[in-house]
């Protein structure tokens, strides 16, 4: 073999080498594009996940306060689906007025959304037992 034959050899198998590098850089790339794409998605679908999952929480607080007026309790780690919710019940009087402060957090993998919700409470009009309530409520 000559020195001409060699150089020829030796050259080719550095094409290949340098070939099989790229392609593999090439597909290394794209599986970290298509990872970061996927992990994306995934916390995009948790946020809205941990949002409606925290507005749940105050549907639920408003549902029992429906059934039970002086209920003040909250809930905490309550689980819906794939997750959780915690909800704080506050009521406050300001300027002779109560007020029900609802602070619901939910949560989903590493995903946490928290959502406030206020309103006035008025006395119901013909209900003398709810009337002492509100009243006791608005000196407290």
């Amino acid at each position: 073999m000559n020195n001409k034959s060699k150089i020829y050899a030796c050259s080719g198998s550095v094409v290949i080498r340098v070939i099989i590098c790229a392609v593999s850089l090439l597909i290394a790339g794209g599986v970290l594009v298509l990872s970061l794409r996927t992990f994306e998605h995934r916390k995009a679908d948790d946020f809205r996940k941990a949002l409606a999952i925290s507005e749940y929480g105050i549907q639920a607080a408003l549902e029992k306060i429906g059934e039970q007026p002086d209920w003040s309790e909250g809930f905490s780690k309550e689980p819906y689906e794939d997750g959780s919710y915690d909800v704080e019940v506050k009521r406050e009087a300001i300027d002779g007025a109560v007020y029900l402060k609802l602070k619901s957090t939910g949560v989903i993998r590493s995903s946490v959304h928290t959502k406030e919700f206020t309103m006035r409470l008025e006395p119901p009009e013909n209900d003398s037992s709810a009337n002492q309530l509100f009243s006791a409520e608005r000196d407290s």
